[in-house]
């Protein structure tokens, strides 16, 4: 369970988590729906560049400021997701439950990620998918084209939500916290006791 911290704590282990999908799939409305910043949803614009959003938040014991970098969807800012990923210790790959392309085209998210993750030697980060606009009548998304998108790049957690009313959104990103965490602890734990007899 993740509850807030108050804002007189300091910022303790940062965690970046990198957002990613086409644009207009409601990125944005996710973030800062979950962070509580988003007043009105007809004043989101869409991103250029990268916009950040921070939530400082406590789990069991830890003081966590959880740093969300939404990526902008829009093909010409590609050439920037190197510099958008540094550091990175989680991924939510969005898409849109009414298009079906926006689904099929996370693949190539994916691939630039973990092309990026590979090439700068980063340990397997938690990915999970995130079926945005649930709110909506019209989908056309499939539980079989999801299943098989999971599948073809194996991807083990699903989500879906409705940025637009802030429905279900902090579980994408407590999942997403609870991996990174575990995933350090359980690595602290294993140096510890690797090195502790040398």
């Amino acid at each position: 369970m993740i509850a807030r911290q108050p804002h007189n704590t300091n910022q303790g282990n940062i965690l970046k988590v990198a957002v990613l999908g086409l644009g207009s799939v409601g990125k944005t409305t996710i973030s800062k729906g979950y962070t509580g910043e988003m007043t009105d949803p007809k004043e989101i614009s869409m991103t250029k560049g990268v916009d950040i959003t921070i939530k400082r938040i406590a789990q069991f014991d830890k003081a966590v400021t959880l740093q969300i970098w939404d990526f902008a969807g829009q093909r010409q800012f590609r050439f920037m997701i190197d510099v958008f990923l540094r550091g990175v210790k989680g991924v939510m790959y969005v898409y849109d439950v009414t298009d079906i392309e926006t689904l099929l085209d996370l693949s190539e998210f994916v691939e630039l990620t973990r092309n990026y993750l590979k090439n700068h030697y980063y340990p397997k980060v938690p990915e999970i998918l995130v079926g945005n606009k649930l709110d909506l009548d019209n989908v056309e998304v499939t539980v079989e084209d999801i299943h098989g998108f999971m599948k073809t790049h194996d991807i083990r957690k699903h989500f879906l939500v409705s940025g637009l009313f802030s429905a279900n959104v902090s579980e994408p990103f407590e999942y997403m916290v609870n991996q990174i965490v575990n995933k350090e602890d359980n690595l602290a734990e294993e140096l510890l006791s690797k090195y502790s007899n040398v």
